[in-house]
């Protein structure tokens, strides 16, 4: 009994020690206890095989070092139909790793410190929109990106945090969230169009916010409690890797800020709220560097040309009701289709998502999604805002842009996720519909009265996060 006493308390030592891993000047310590009799060589064996390894600074100046990661395993199935004369495309059944993170959070003391994390899953092709170049600056890794965040920081006393590297900017709610809270499975229409990779200079997704490399400030104002602002600048593009090249003189920068306020109730209601403007810039987003543009028509010259934005929103909670609200719109200059042109007019998408849910108890929630996205003439390929969705079929010899775009997109979805160890361990479940309208003419201009689409089909993800 009092041998295992003495384990326990050992063992209790080094966590309280916060020495998960045993290193050599603790294995001396066993050896020394052996010696005295304290325990025995079996009581050592045993301790050193219990020890958990973690990996430890290499520089004595970092206060401490955290291990963060993710995985996400999901299942899909999706239908595309057309209602139109052609047939409907295959539909989508498939297993996939969504996320794979693994990341590292140093402390160094003194307000310092940093952040890197990767996403082994998100090297693949298809994050980015098929049939047209994969960025601004036809950047050929684009979408082969293992980097999700990299910063280094500084915390200004209260006063907030600047940071220097590759992140989100402060735009669109939704996919300012981290992955792991996003209450649907996946990202809505409206946000993956608005800030997920560019497309190409006339059609597609705008890729306007989302991550970008620069100089980052998160503050609060003091003596106003729940009074935030921020503040950034950055390369005038989205950045598909870290390392930007400044192809075709793409050499604008963005700025971006916005300002938030929120309580909390001090009565009973159990009330919390938020509300609060973003605004950006981006000098070069909707630009085409023609002489590496596969797509590109012969004579094109390059263009370099600019986008701001502007996303109001609110979040509200009472109790376990939980609702949040955003209105998304860019203006995207030289932004408007033309097929087999290139366009001459300005294009203002907008959208909104509307995301109630309620938690029914600490383990079971239920969640609905409405979300709405108008191109202004700009064009919407199913596949650029329905992840992992099939476009309708063209005719063959037919562009893209000729017969499957469309100027507009209504989406809903309702789902439940079942909280198992928190989040931590996560279960979802949930069914999504997309109906596409004005789908482009014959003569390739959006805003047509061609035939509907409609996307429809459930999505299963399990979530583990450390």
């Amino acid at each position: 009994m009092n041998k295992k006493l003495k384990m326990l308390g050992l063992l209790g030592g080094f966590a309280a020690l916060g020495t998960p891993f045993v290193h050599a000047q603790d294995k001396a310590t066993l050896d020394l206890l052996v010696q005295k009799g304290t325990i025995t060589q079996a009581d050592e064996d045993s301790l050193m095989k219990s020890a958990a390894v973690i990996v430890t600074p290499k520089d004595k100046a970092v206060k401490s070092l955290k291990l963060e990661g993710m995985i996400q395993a999901q299942y899909d199935w999706l239908t595309t139909k057309d209602a139109g004369a052609g047939p409907n495309p295959p539909g989508v059944s498939q297993f996939l790793l969504r996320r794979v993170y693994l990341g590292a959070v140093a402390d160094l003391g003194n307000g310092w410190g940093g952040e890197l994390l990767m996403d082994f899953a998100g090297t693949e092709a298809g994050n980015a929109p098929a049939g047209g170049t994969q960025s601004q600056a036809n950047n050929a890794n684009f979408g082969q990106n293992l980097f999700e965040k990299v910063i280094i920081t500084k915390k200004v006393d209260d006063f907030g945090m600047a940071s220097i590297g590759f992140r989100k900017v402060n735009f669109t709610q939704e996919e300012i969230t981290p992955s792991s809270d996003v209450k649907p499975i996946e990202r809505s229409i409206a946000s993956r169009y608005f800030d997920e990779s560019y497309g190409t200079n006339t059609t597609r997704r705008v890729g306007f916010a989302d991550r970008h490399t620069g100089l980052f400030w998160d503050g609060t104002v003091q003596g106003v409690d729940g009074l935030t602002y921020n503040l950034a600048v950055t390369n005038g593009v989205q950045n598909g890797d870290t390392n930007y090249g400044s192809l075709g003189g793409y050499n604008k920068f963005g700025v971006w800020g916005g300002v938030g306020y929120g309580q909390k109730a001090a009565d009973t209601t159990g009330l919390s709220w938020k509300t609060g403007l973003q605004l950006g810039y981006s000098g070069d987003e909707n630009s085409v560097n023609a002489g590496v543009a596969a797509n590109a028509p012969a004579g094109t010259p390059n263009q370099s040309n600019s986008e701001w934005g502007v996303n109001p929103y609110v979040w509200v909670n009472i109790d376990n009701f939980d609702l949040a609200a955003e209105f998304i719109m860019v203006n995207v200059q030289n932004g408007r289709s033309a097929d087999g042109a290139l366009p001459t007019s300005t294009a203002t998408p907008y959208g909104f998502n509307f995301t109630p849910s309620y938690k029914i108890n600490d383990e079971w929630e239920l969640v609905g999604r409405l979300s709405s996205l108008d191109s202004n003439g700009r064009g919407i390929a199913i596949s650029d805002v329905v992840r992992d969705a099939s476009n309708t079929v063209t005719t063959p010899g037919v562009s893209l842009a000729s017969t499957q775009l469309y100027d507009k997109a209504l989406s809903g979805y309702i789902g439940v996720n079942w909280y198992i160890i928190g989040n931590s361990l996560k279960l979802s479940l949930g069914y999504e519909y997309d109906q596409f309208s004005g789908r482009t003419g014959a003569a390739g201009f959006i805003g047509s009265d061609g035939p509907k689409a409609e996307v429809s089909g459930v999505r299963a993800r399990m979530q583990l996060q450390f």
